[in-house]
């Protein structure tokens, strides 16, 4: 089975408790999410642009794991996304962004990926590709694809300092995409509608969309899909007995997990359920090093 993963890579600023601390951060969740569910024949190819002089660095922390075709990424002279993440206690209270990536040339990458090969998309910075070409990759392959709006759905200011905004033409987007992922303030401001959590799946189901998702922190995930021309609603709550040390990729790291297993049997249940279990198991690790020692 062949996933392309798509999103930018980051160097994260950390402000938490008075402390600042540098990691690299963006896509690599995503990464790691595949390197421990994944089995050695399974092909996950990365697909995105990077500073030349990270790119050996950023891809170290893949050393050892299955991940080891980086046949696509697209090494540039412009500098990787850097973002400064300011936190109050757990909870992330705004970013902004230092230098920002270029678009992902997607026009120089697709002609070398199997047609069959699925699709997993994370907005990191939310300009990795545009409308047309989530659509060129619906149309050219034959694979799944899953689409994480993240920070598709806030705009950046002069400052480089993110905010939340709607998507007029956010149906399009959802028409195009198997599996959708956005956590709970996403999923309220996506919608210049404000729709509520089963409106906004039941019109996104409505455009095409097997299966939305909707992560919603401590209090695990939901899924919704259609079951025998029916909307079903499942949730999943996280082991409550984990202790807390880092919850940065949490997200992330979810939909890789979902994403890999319905790529696998479709069985909406199972990979929701893996997903919220590996992703919650993440808060007890503090280093990102070490994030791939959840693999069993």
């Amino acid at each position: 089975m062949n996933i392309i993963v798509i999103g930018h890579p980051c160097k994260d600023i950390i402000h938490k408790n008075e402390i600042v601390t540098e990691s690299f951060g963006g896509i690599i969740y995503s990464l790691l999410g595949f390197a421990i569910v994944m089995k050695s024949e399974d092909c996950v190819i990365p697909l995105f642009n990077i500073n030349h002089n990270d790119y050996q660095a950023y891809l170290k922390l893949l050393n050892g794991t299955s991940i080891n075709d980086f046949s696509l990424i697209q090494t540039t002279e412009r500098q990787t996304n850097i973002v400064h993440l300011f936190f109050e206690g757990h909870n992330l209270n705004f970013e902004c962004y230092q230098e920002k990536a270029d678009k992902i040339n997607l026009k120089k990458a697709l002609p070398l990926i199997p047609e069959d090969s699925h699709f997993f998309i994370n907005m990191i910075s939310g300009f990795e590709i545009d409308l047309e070409d989530l659509r060129e990759i619906r149309k050219s392959f034959t694979g799944k694809i899953y689409f994480d709006f993240h920070t598709m759905t806030r705009g950046m200011d002069e400052n480089g300092k993110r905010f939340y905004r709607s998507i007029e033409n956010w149906r399009e987007w959802t028409a195009c995409c198997d599996i959708i992922q956005l956590n709970q303030i996403e999923m309220k401001n996506l919608t210049p509608e404000k729709l509520n959590e089963e409106d906004f799946a039941k019109e996104s189901i409505e455009t095409g969309t097997k299966v939305v998702n909707v992560t919603k922190s401590s209090e695990g995930a939901v899924s919704y899909y259609l079951d025998k021309n029916e909307i079903v609603k499942h949730a999943v709550s996280p082991d409550i007995n984990l202790v807390y040390k880092n919850s940065v990729g949490c997200g992330d790291i979810f939909g890789s997990v979902f994403a890999y297993n319905y790529f696998n049997n479709y069985n909406v249940k199972h990979s929701l359920e893996e997903a919220v279990r590996i992703s919650s198991e993440r808060i007890e690790i503090e280093k990102i090093e070490n994030i791939i020692q959840l693999k069993t």
